[in-house]
Order: structure tokens, then C-alpha cells, then sequence
């Protein structure tokens, strides 16, 4: 059954902490309360700082003030762990912050609360409803899913009260968390609470964006803005414009050209959107501006809105809004909408809608022959670049060499590989050295696995950052789907489907987290089975196709079939991180920029072959997925930085 939030909010108020633990489970079906106390141990959702390193300009010229009510701020989420004990998530102070943040990369101006300030427009966030669908039934090990839905609604008014925008807008999270029958603690809550407030966000900052009301508006304002300047100008300064209290009539004709004529949008490819507007009326159309609209992916490539300023009447103004697409657009059906707007809501009553494919660049990343015959030594760890760190960026780096269990092989280099790597993130990629967890050999269990990734990094992760996984390890391949699975210094072959963490599970903790681009480095050996000979080694899946990200994940492995790794004894080190090590401490540096980009990165590992010839088999090759482009957004990602 599910209790009605009024109901359900008056019948706990009433009880003492005693006797909330005797509430029934009701399926359950946590419904979110407000400024109500939680009964036994909270869960502290940490605050998350907002401050990209790349801030974005905000695209709507409005000062807006944010209110939000007292309610609003102390709303927490609640379930049952367990030992069927409420745990509380104060989720309101996050709400907030997310709220603000969002509203700072729309707006130009953000106003604080009680300042005396003139502002254009004021926004108020309600929450409506916050859920979490949580049933455990009794204290044991299990896998249980978690449903996690947050929804808001925004409302923006302008200083008259007109309502510009007024939407629910809302968040979903899912996961599925575990518990280990000793302790009363549910691992991995955290992820979908997460994930629900990124996607929220996420809605939040495109539906303002994109808010035609908001958009007029603006136009709006400042126009009038721009007549009172006018009105007060001394005299001399000439008469009120010819036709200001009369309707403009406007109407426009619109085309979209790509540069080869194909009908098809191609990565790297020139776009044009031509747009000639006529006023027909007898007034000035005044402040006109040709706003675009649709696809998300598509309307970023272009700049909106575009201003063509006052048209007489009579008259005809024509413009060119032109844009060389991204090569990282991804295949698919989008469509651009072209509209005109008037700063006295006077705009054209029709719309024009293209429809269009938009697909990739073709090609792919150049292979790099050259071999390096001398070795380098990579524990020599280079000198930090001064002033370079990301503060809101972390890292997992995993090395498993010596297994308690001796019939899992021993990797001779694995300790040493997981070590070196995390003193590198610090000394070139600007990872601060309390940012980054390095585990090795019993420090590697899977309880700490299963800490690090579903509890520590959804604490810690920033939308301002970058997360970093690397792994060095035993692995086997997973008996559904083929996918890679990590063995944890306890786990061999025998309890690898209960104690192993596949990289599938990693991606989806991954892609809930906040984060400007997520890596997965993975140098993990394989075993064959007696009866695999060297052709009929297993494919290897390392990425989820089902798996719907909002952000960018980019794996790169050392292998696309289950083999034993290589190591470099020259080197000390297994082959896939010694090259890697070799790379970001600038001998990938192609350009000689002083930064080693992410593509600079996967030339290199695709151009080291084993020392003597030796060879993994077919599968030797790196894999990197989704491809990355030299040139494009991934490729062009500064990872390190090696000289001033």
C-alpha cells in the first residue's frame, strides 16, 4: 500500500524515533519528508561545489533571483536498511545548491535572496515529489533495486508576475544495492540518489534554455530597456521612432543548406541557416531575433538566438547563421526549428521545422609505426608542473598481484603498476593527492572495491571534474555476454560471481556520477581454460551498448580477448602501463604543446608492440571505445600536463 505524502508526514510527526521502527515496511515505498527528523545513523550527503573549470557563457541576458523556501532546503530522503532501521539522506541543502548552479548557466546574473537589487525575473523551485522504492525483507547477503525519483517544479516570473516558464521537471535514478548479511548497512544507496539529482539537472538547465517565454522575454526587457534609455536622452537628441505605437507585420522564409548538398549533416561539416524576414505591417518591429529550437545535440552547434535589431516597416533583413558541426555527433534523426521573436511579443506566427540525418565523421584514428628500442624509466616520476591541479577531480587506481587464493597466478608487476600510476595522476594530470585511492593486494578486497566506486566516488564526484579508473589485475570473462570481470585479492575462479566486480557494473556506477569525462584504463590478464587453444581465446566485452549515458565514458584496454598480460622486464612493469606511463609523461606529446591530450594518449598505446615480437594473439591490439578522434572532443581532452 502506499501512504499519501500528508497523511504519511502527520502519522510520523506524531511518533518518537522508537516508534517510527515500528511503522509497517509498506512495500516499501519511502515517500520523501519534510524537516523531519531521521531515526538511527543518517547518511551525510556531502555538498558538491559547482564551479566547472570551463565555465559556459550563459545564453539568456536576464538578472534572476533564486528563492527557495526553508521547507525546500531541509528535505530529506528516507528508507530502511537491513535491520529494517529509518536512515535519512538530508537531500535538501543539495536540492538548493543544484538549483543555483543550474540557474547560473542559463542566466547572466544571479541575484542573492534580500538584496535590495533590481532583477528581470525571479525563479522558485517547489518540490513535489521525492521517492525511494526500497524493499529488503530480511537481514542476509542479497541484491535488491533501488529506485530513486526526484521532481521539481520551476516556475520563472517576470517583474510584473507574468509567469515565464512554469514546469515540473524531474529526475530518475536506479541501482541496484547490496547488503552482506553481517552489518545492517546497504552499500551503493548513494548512486541512484546521485544519478536522479544529475538527470534533474540536466533537464533543468535545457528546458530553461530552450524556454521560448524566458527567451522573449529577455529580448523583451532589454529593448524596453533601450527606449526608456532613449526617452530620457536630452533634447536634440530627435524624435521618438516613426510607427512605435503601431503593429509591426512580420513574416520570414527560411533554408538550410550542408556543404556537400547531400541533405545529410556530417561531422565537420559547414551548415548554413539562411533567414530573410520582412516586416509588412506598419510599425517597427523592434529588437527581432531568429531563435532556433529541437535536437538538443543539434541546436548547440549553432549560436541562438541571433539579433537582427529594428525592421522598418517595408523593410527586409536577411541573415546567415553558419556553424562547422562537431565531428562527435552522434547518428541520428534531429530537427531544427527557426522562429522570430519581437521585443513587444510581436514576433511571426509560424514556425519552420528541418528534419535531417546527422551522422559522424567517417575515418578513424592513424596508426603510429615508429618503435621506441630503448627502455625508459618510468618510476623516475617527472617533476610537478607548478600551479596545475584539479581540485575536483578523482581517481580509483586498482593493482592485484599476489591472491590469497594460490590458484589465481601471481602478476609479477601489478603492485608496482597500481602504485606508480596513482604518483603520476598527481605529478602530471593535476589530481591532488588526497583525491586519489590507490588499492593494492589486501587492501583490494571486494568490500573495499564496492566502498571505493558506490560510496566514496558518488561523495566525492564533481560535474567540474573528471573521474579516473585504472585497473591492473586477474580477471575472468563473465558466463552472460562475455564481460570482463575483475577478481578482488580474496576471489578466484570458484567465487568470482559473487566476490568479482565486472566492468559492466563499474559503467553503470559511472555513468550516474557527475563528471566532465569518465576513463576506464584496463591492463587485466586472462587465463585460459585447458580446453581454449590460442585461436579460440574468448572476445571480450567491454562496453555496455544498452547503457544510456548522459556523460562520456571512454574505456581503454590492453586487449579485446581473454589472454595472459605482458610484461616489459626491462621496464619493471606490465607492458600496457609501462607505455602508458611513457605517454603521459610526454612521450605522446606529438604537437609538443606541453599537454598530452587524450588522443595523444591512444596514438601512442596503439603504436607499442611486446618487446622480441612477442604477441598476445589477435586480440593485442588497444581497444578504445567509443573511438576517439584526435581532433575531436575526447581526443583533444588535456590528461597531462608536462611542461609550463
Amino acid at each position: 500500500m502506499i501512504i499519501p505524502l500528508l497523511a504519511l508526514r502527520r502519522r510520523i510527526s506524531a511518533l518518537c524515533c522508537s516508534d517510527f521502527a515500528a511503522l509497517p515496511a509498506i512495500g516499501l515505498f519511502v515517500v520523501l519528508i519534510l524537516a523531519v527528523s531521521g531515526c538511527g545513523q543518517k547518511l551525510v550527503f556531502p555538498r558538491l561545489e559547482f564551479k566547472s573549470a570551463e565555465p559556459k557563457q550563459p545564453s539568456i541576458p536576464l538578472a534572476v533571483r533564486i528563492e527557495l523556501p526553508d521547507a525546500f532546503k531541509q528535505a530529506q530522503l528516507f528508507y530502511r536498511d537491513s535491520c529494517n532501521v529509518p536512515q535519512a539522506i538530508p537531500l535538501g541543502e543539495r536540492l538548493a545548491e543544484q538549483v543555483k548552479a543550474d540557474a547560473a548557466q542559463v542566466f547572466e546574473k544571479i541575484v542573492e535572496p534580500g538584496s535590495t537589487e533590481p532583477v528581470d525575473a525571479v525563479l522558485t523551485a517547489v518540490l513535489e515529489a521525492g521517492e525511494m522504492d526500497l524493499h529488503i525483507p530480511r537481514r542476509e547477503i542479497g541484491e535488491y533495486p533501488l529506485k530513486v525519483l526526484v521532481r521539481l517544479r520551476i516556475t520563472v516570473t517576470d517583474a510584473e508576475g507574468k509567469a515565464l516558464f512554469n514546469e515540473p521537471i524531474k529526475g530518475e535514478g536506479k541501482w541496484t544495492v547490496l547488503t552482506d548479511g553481517t552489518a545492517c548497512t546497504v552499500q551503493g544507496v548513494m548512486l541512484p540518489v546521485t544519478e536522479s539529482i544529475e538527470n534533474l539537472s540536466d533537464r533543468e538547465v535545457e528546458s530553461l534554455t530552450q524556454a521560448v517565454g524566458i527567451r522573449d522575454a529577455a529580448i523583451r526587457i532589454r529593448t524596453r530597456q533601450e527606449l526608456l534609455a532613449a526617452a530620457k536622452a536630452p533634447p536634440g537628441a530627435g524624435p521618438a521612432p516613426k510607427g512605435s505605437d503601431e503593429i509591426p507585420g512580420l513574416s520570414f522564409r527560411a533554408s538550410l543548406e550542408d556543404e556537400n548538398r547531400n541533405q545529410v549533416l556530417d561531422g565537420g561539416e559547414k551548415v548554413v541557416v539562411r533567414v530573410e524576414v520582412s516586416n509588412s505591417g506598419p510599425g517597427v518591429a523592434r529588437a527581432v531575433a531568429v531563435v532556433l529550437t529541437g535536437t538538443p545535440t543539434l541546436v548547440k552547434e549553432f549560436t541562438t538566438p541571433t539579433l537582427l535589431g529594428d525592421i522598418q516597416p517595408g523593410e527586409k533583413k536577411q541573415v546567415e547563421i553558419t556553424s562547422r558541426l562537431s565531428s562527435a555527433l552522434v547518428e541520428q534523426q534531429a530537427e531544427l526549428v527557426v522562429q522570430i521573436t519581437e521585443a513587444n511579443g510581436h514576433g511571426a506566427p509560424t514556425r519552420k521545422r528541418f528534419v535531417a540525418t546527422v551522422r559522424p565523421i567517417p575515418g578513424s584514428v592513424g596508426q603510429d609505426e615508429s618503435v621506441e628500442v630503448l627502455s625508459v624509466d618510468v618510476d623516475h616520476v617527472p617533476t610537478k608542473v607548478p600551479d596545475f591541479e584539479r581540485r575536483t577531480s578523482y581517481a580509483v587506481v586498482i593493482g592485484i598481484g599476489n591472491y590469497r587464493e594460490p590458484d589465481v597466478p601471481r602478476l609479477k608487476y601489478a603492485k608496482r603498476d597500481a602504485e606508480v600510476v596513482g604518483k603520476y595522476l598527481t605529478a602530471v594530470a593535476g589530481f591532488p593527492p588526497e583525491n586519489v585511492r590507490v588499492l593494492t593486494e589486501d587492501h583490494a578486497l571486494s568490500g573495499d572495491l564496492h566502498d571505493s566506486f558506490e560510496n566514496w566516488l558518488p561523495k566525492k564526484a564533481r560535474s567540474s571534474g573528471i573521474l579516473f579508473v585504472y585497473l591492473v589485475g586477474n580477471g575472468i570473462v563473465s558466463s552472460a555476454g562475455g564481460e570482463p570481470v575483475l577478481l578482488p585479492y580474496e576471489a578466484s575462479r570458484s567465487n568470482a560471481s559473487s566476490r568479482g566486480y565486472s566492468v559492466k557494473r563499474l559503467e553503470e556506477v559511472l555513468n550516474r556520477l557527475p563528471s566532465r569525462l569518465k576513463l576506464i584504463f584496463a591492463d587485466l590478464s586472462f587465463v585460459k581454460e585447458k580446453s581454449e587453444t590460442a585461436a579460440a581465446a574468448k572476445a571480450l566485452v567491454w562496453e555496455d551498448g544498452k547503457l544510456q549515458s548522459k556523460g562520456r565514458i571512454v574505456i581503454v584496454a590492453s586487449s579485446s580477448v581473454a589472454s595472459p598480460s605482458v610484461s616489459v622486464e626491462a621496464g619493471q612493469h606490465g607492458l600496457f602501463t609501462y607505455n602508458f606511463l611513457k605517454a603521459i609523461r610526454g612521450q605522446a606529446d606529438s604537437d609538443k604543446d606541453g599537454w598530452v591530450d587524450l588522443g595523444e594518449i591512444v596514438s601512442y598505446l596503439r603504436s607499442q608492440r611486446p618487446p622480441g615480437g612477442t604477441e598476445r594473439g589477435s586480440g593485442f591490439e588497444v581497444v578504445v571505445l567509443p573511438q576517439v578522434y584526435p581532433q575531436g572532443p575526447l581526443g583533444s581532452f588535456p590528461l597531462a600536463k608536462v611542461r609550463q
